[in-house]
């Protein structure tokens, strides 16, 4: 029984340090927007953003358009924008609306005090069908 009490404060003293290195670090997350046809630019367009709770020296995020082929999807483009902040948005788009199944996919990133990118987050938009 004192086995049990003992693990037990130690488990919640675990919890309690873990819970003040990740508000420490922040929270970060990535978001995708599902594509969307634009009919007035005549583009097919997908977003996507990368936010941190706290500010930083710079936030780099990637969005791609990806087509589903042959059971695999694959980027057909991508851009990439760098911001200091909390938050660093894109914009992608391609020609047209080439049918058959479309993903926005997102990878953002925050650059740590050493100079190498950290805090890694990735999101994928639900399908879009042109």
């Amino acid at each position: 029984m004192r086995n049990g009490r003992y693990i037990a404060a130690l488990a919640l003293l675990l919890a309690v340090f873990a819970t003040a290195e990740a508000l420490a670090a922040g929270s970060y997350s990535a978001h995708a927007r599902r594509p969307a046809y634009d009919g007035t630019t005549l583009e097919l367009v997908g977003q996507g953003s990368y936010r941190t709770a706290r500010p930083h020296p710079e936030l780099r995020v990637t969005v791609c358009l990806r087509k589903r082929t042959a059971g695999r999807f694959f980027d057909v483009r991508c851009e990439t924008a760098a911001a200091a902040g909390k938050k660093v948005k894109v914009r992608v788009g391609v020609p047209g609306c080439v049918a058959g199944v479309w993903r926005t996919s997102t990878v953002g990133e925050t650059l740590g005090r050493g100079g190498s990118w950290i805090h890694q987050a990735s999101a994928v938009s639900k399908p879009f069908r042109c």
